[in-house]
């Protein structure tokens, strides 16, 4: 009986250099489910992100980092100190070889830049992504940034939080991944080209402007009203639409703005059915008004009444009730609701991932497309410091022992 043929991944044959050192290295992992060999190349002490929180301690006592198992898992580990001119020959030696480098500095290695020209000259066909907090050009240029300052400078926090507080920035390092994956989609557009032309490109990647991107209509909002969005918190804006309290949590709904005028009458009829006190003054014809429905009075009666009818019913009911309805109802799940989710347990998206110094299997998520032909995976566990030393070498790139490069 003849095998069956192995799957192919879209990048199979592909080379890229990963020198970041923040949460940017989410690029490399999105390329390396791909099927593309992604070689970290880490000072000899370990790149930042070994030892990004939160982490456990391991056997020996060392940081076990949650954020490392996940951003370098299916990646190749190669030390280089680019401090020394013998560290940066042996990167242009190995970017030789390479299709794609990508790197974003933090404020420690931001002083052991690559000479990005001297590559390119060995490697005309290399395509070079820096990931960075403003980019390369203009008066911010080389300022160092946070998550937090990224928000902040692209405009997002500002829009974050409730009307009569401080912003409040969205968990986690949302800017950073952002400026990760707008670094991998530059990567396979530049390949792309690359097969057209021949030629690599250099590819900057603002942080800043990838935040700034995802303001909507915000920025359009301000140059043709003069108008500026403000927060908003969780508050109804509108009978029907908000987050609502119900049995087990809360719910967000949106029943009541302008295109689902329809919904609220389905939703007010589901309302009076039930026989919850008040329910049936919902089908009253000034609820058609839509200031009545806007008015502060209009709100808070609703929420009254719908609060009521939620008080008896969990999140997954008032969900599953409500899309039969064809409102615009779902549940605000906490992590452990989405660990649990039917929908993304069908598709199998948490899958779990070997953790090789713990000895255990971790979940995590798992790439959030499929592709048909070439299916995108992980590709093994996060690689311990210089694991694949050896294997560089043993492919023709020159490595001295780490004394020989101090």
């Amino acid at each position: 009986m003849m095998e069956a043929p192995a799957v192919v991944a879209a990048l199979t044959g592909i080379r890229v250099l990963d020198l970041t050192t923040n949460y940017a290295a989410y690029a490399g992992r999105l390329l390396a489910d791909l099927g593309a060999d992604v070689v970290r190349l880490e000072p000899p002490e370990g790149s930042p992100v070994r030892r990004l929180a939160p982490c456990q301690t391991g056997p020996a006592g060392e940081p076990l980092s949650f954020a490392h198992a996940f951003l370098d898992a299916g990646k190749r580990s190669v030390t280089l100190d680019l401090a020394t001119a013998v560290g940066r020959e042996r990167l242009v030696e190995l970017a030789a070889t390479s299709d794609a480098m990508i790197e974003a500095p933090s404020a420690a290695t931001a002083g052991n830049r690559i000479d990005f020209e001297l590559v390119r000259q060995r490697n005309p066909g290399l395509v070079l992504v820096s990931i960075s907090a403003f980019g390369r050009d203009g008066p911010y240029a080389g300022y160092q940034a946070t998550d937090l300052t990224l928000l902040a400078a692209g405009g997002l926090l500002s829009l974050g939080g409730y009307a009569d507080s401080e912003p409040l920035a969205v968990q986690g390092e949302q800017a950073m991944l952002a400026s990760g994956i707008y670094g991998a989609i530059a990567v396979l557009t530049a390949l792309y080209e690359r097969t057209q032309t021949g030629k690599g490109c250099w590819i900057d990647v603002s942080g800043q402007e990838c935040v700034a991107f995802a303001l909507e209509d915000a920025v359009a909002e301000w140059s043709i009203n003069a108008h500026v969005r403000r927060r908003l918190g969780d508050g109804a804006r509108e009978a029907g639409t908000g987050v609502y309290p119900c049995k087990d949590g809360h719910i967000s709904m949106v029943a009541g703005r302008l295109g689902t005028a329809k919904a609220f009458a389905t939703l007010t009829q589901w309302i009076a059915a039930s026989g919850v006190p008040g329910g049936a003054s919902l089908l009253e014809p000034q609820w058609q008004d839509f200031k009545v429905r806007q008015s502060p009075e209009g709100i808070a009666r609703f929420a009254e009444i719908f609060g009521a009818f939620c008080q008896t019913r969990g999140k997954q009911e008032l969900y599953r009730e409500g899309q039969a309805r064809q409102i615009a109802i779902a549940p605000v799940n906490t992590i452990a609701d989405v660990l649990q989710d039917e929908q993304l347990a069908a598709n199998s998206y948490f899958q779990p991932q070997f953790e090789r110094n713990s000895c255990k299997d971790i979940t995590f998520p798992g790439p959030p497309y499929r592709l048909s032909r070439t299916p995108a995976r992980p590709r093994g566990a996060a690689p311990k410091l210089g694991e694949h030393d050896r294997e560089l070498l043993q492919e023709g790139f020159r490595l001295a022992s780490r004394a020989g490069e101090a």
